[in-house]
């Protein structure tokens, strides 16, 4: 993705937006302030019942756990059938979900058991949701805008992930972990009416068509699987990185809520603004994105994630909470780069008809990479120190960079060997 690196501003683009994108980004803002004000309420209402940081790390499991057991065959049933009307149902389905947490909590029928597996249906339906979402936007944005409107969608979700943690803050004070659930299950269906207005236009097979040309589920899922590993492998970059990005932030709600409550000793208000504070960071590199198209995306990416690997070990040698603030700040901005340029790139080089399944395959990437953090990283910051955790990873973050500079320095020497062997290729193969 070679193209012009400057394409007008973030307002322009704004004000560029025909009336389908402009309906998606606004429910999108106000269901993702929801589902981040939901994440945040969750751990915190679970941490409320059990001092274990095994609970939270159970709920993290189980958020996870759901889009990798179902995802192949989601993938295949979005590309069958109409992704609008699959992300309007999940989205009520959801709000029922939400809204059952507080109620059952008020009646005292809610068991750690029931609220676990409430916890997975809702993880469920929201795996659906995501890859119908991005297999929507080439639908009403043209081809040649798609980098800007992947950063517009990805910057209506990192608003959300900015508004969703102060809100929760907010109410964990004035309110209570029930009534941030009871908001959050509204804005899921705010966001369910936003989608009905929205006209997608699109080709679809004729029912006799589309039944006799489909090959069987599970060839189906393979047949993403191989356009994403096998060669010639365009994605494999993207697929990586995506991993390594579900890896170091995926945990990173637990590890703000340890380092907060058991480090810093700031509480609900420490653990929102920290979240805040990263998700402050993501929103500003895809604001950056909608203006700015890298030359090079693969080595913006590693940059980003190299700058981001720098901030963590700067996370674990302070001791200052305004730094800690600073440095989530820019962590989130440089690590964020990936989500929006690995998108585009998807939606790019992938067949329409193979768009749903493949982005799950990509989302399997992502939640491997959420689900390995998740079970490495909280655990470890009850042995190795919480501060101590956030340097390996950094360490990790910074393997992108390494792994290309090992390989040009194997590059460099195999070129300064080449004059040395003087064996002619004739010799070489009758040998």
């Amino acid at each position: 993705m070679a193209t012009e690196t400057r394409s007008g501003g973030f307002f322009p683009a704004l004000l560029s937006m025909d009336r389908p994108l402009f309906l998606l980004l606004s429910g999108q803002l106000i269901s993702q302030t929801g589902e981040n004000l939901y994440r945040v309420a969750l751990l915190w209402f679970v941490s409320l019942s059990s001092r274990h940081v095994t609970d939270m790390v159970i709920v993290g499991v189980l958020q996870t756990l759901p889009p990798l057991l179902f995802g192949g065959p989601g993938g295949v049933w979005l590309d069958r059938h109409d992704k609008k009307r699959i992300m309007i149902g999940v989205d009520l389905l959801r709000a029922l979900g939400v809204l059952l947490i507080p109620l059952l909590a008020a009646l005292h029928l809610l068991t750690h058991t029931l609220l676990f597996v409430l916890v997975f249906i809702i993880s469920a339906l929201s795996g659906l949701f995501g890859p119908a979402l991005s297999s929507v936007l080439p639908l009403i944005v043209p081809r040649e805008k798609l980098l800007r409107g992947n950063a517009l969608l990805q910057t209506t979700g990192q608003a959300g992930l900015l508004a969703g943690p102060v809100i929760a803050g907010i109410l964990a004070v004035v309110w209570s972990a029930s009534g941030e659930m009871i908001l959050t299950g509204f804005t899921f269906f705010l966001s369910a009416v936003f989608l009905i207005f929205i006209r997608i236009s699109h080709e679809a097979p004729s029912p006799s068509e589309e039944i006799a040309s489909r090959p069987g589920m599970l060839a189906e899922i393979g047949e993403g699987v191989r356009f994403v590993l096998s060669p010639p492998r365009p994605l494999l970059p993207a697929f990586l990185f995506m991993t390594l990005f579900g890896l170091v932030t995926g945990p990173l709600n637990i590890m703000l809520l340890v380092l907060s409550r058991h480090v810093l000793s700031r509480g609900a208000e420490g653990f929102g603004n920290l979240t805040g504070a990263f998700g402050a960071g993501m929103l500003a590199s895809t604001l950056l994105l909608t203006f700015y198209t890298p030359k090079n995306v693969i080595r913006f990416v590693v940059g980003g994630f190299a700058l981001a690997g720098l901030l963590s070990f700067g996370v674990g040698e302070t001791r200052s909470y305004s730094l800690d603030l600073a440095l989530f700040f820019f962590w989130g901005a440089a690590v964020n780069v990936v989500s929006p340029l690995s998108q585009t790139m998807i939606q790019h080089l992938t067949p329409r008809r193979l768009l749903a399944r493949v982005l799950t395959v990509m989302s399997v990437g992502f939640l491997l990479g959420i689900l390995l953090g998740i079970l490495l990283f909280p655990p470890l910051s009850s042995t190795l120190g919480t501060r101590s955790v956030f340097v390996l990873m950094g360490t990790l973050l910074l393997t992108p960079l390494l792994a290309i500079a090992t390989g040009n320095i194997v590059k460099g020497v195999r070129r300064l060997l080449l004059p040395f062997d003087a064996t002619p290729e004739n010799e070489r193969s009758s040998s």
